[in-house]
């Protein structure tokens, strides 16, 4: 019996069948990559291993990996700040939100992403979102310093010192003498 014509097409399953990875599946492992490994670590073969696909998938969604590490820096951008203020900002009591905001950003242990791009802030990729990240923050703690009763210039230097004690809490991570609650932390910035 002659072969068919297209004989190089198989007729039943493939033993190594993949799913096929979408955009986000992508966006993510590139995440996944940044906490490892640092923006450096976003490459293109190493992430077809971690999504199980090829590299005609890869760029089927994206045109090459700066456009990647644009998506990857959107979507945590989206997830770690701009959904988390209008959380935030629900918490209408400003004592009980500044409460809630430490227990939520400042006690887990800190997010490998974050830190990441922290040392990576000067990348001109990361950069601007990054900066804008961090502005949003320190505006969000500025309102809600406002709304403590703090004067203009008084909200200003307290979101600048919360927002340093975040990322210097981070940076410490758990050493010696750290707090068990930061209970006294939050009484201290929100005193008027």
């Amino acid at each position: 019996m002659p072969s068919p014509p297209y004989s190089g097409v198989r007729n039943g399953p493939y033993s190594t069948v993949r799913a096929i990875a979408t955009r986000e599946d992508w966006t993510r492992a590139a995440l996944v990559a940044m906490a490892e490994s640092g923006v450096a670590g976003v490459a293109v073969d190493r992430l077809t291993k971690a999504v199980g696909a090829t590299r005609g998938s890869f760029y089927w969604h994206f045109k090459d990996r700066d456009e990647l590490v644009q998506a990857a820096l959107l979507l945590w951008e989206r997830e770690n700040t701009t959904e988390l203020i209008p959380e935030g900002e629900a918490v209408r009591d400003p004592q009980a939100r500044l409460r809630a905001l430490f227990a939520r950003v400042y006690e887990p242990p800190a997010d490998p992403i974050e830190v990441a791009l922290a040392k990576a802030a000067d990348d001109p990729l990361v950069a601007p979102v990054f900066a804008r990240v961090v502005a949003s923050r320190i505006a969000f703690l500025r309102t809600l310093f406002l709304e403590l009763g703090c004067e203009e210039e008084e909200a200003d230097s307290r979101a600048w010192l919360a927002y340093g004690f975040y990322v210097g809490h981070h940076q410490l991570g758990p050493v010696p003498g750290r707090p068990a609650g930061l209970g006294r932390i939050v009484e201290l910035l929100g005193g008027a």
